[in-house]
């Protein structure tokens, strides 16, 4: 298991780093808080996170969940 590598807060940081747009995780009440974070602190660009916030966008409004 990757969190006997690193712990919990740290692969959630690292899994948006690596592009992914959505964290499905059951440790959420340490993991968003570190994702924030990091953002504060420069190690995820607030860029980075606008381009996952428009993709998750783009495609509720394709699917039809949101309307634009």
């Amino acid at each position: 298991m990757l969190s006997l590598l690193w712990g919990d807060t740290e692969i959630a940081v690292r899994a948006v780093q690596a592009g992914n747009d959505l964290l499905c995780c059951t440790e959420f009440k340490t993991q968003i808080p570190a994702v924030i974070d990091a953002v504060k602190a420069g190690t995820i660009s607030e860029e980075r996170i606008d381009e996952s916030v428009e993709r998750i966008l783009k495609l509720k409004i394709e699917l039809g969940i949101i309307e634009a």
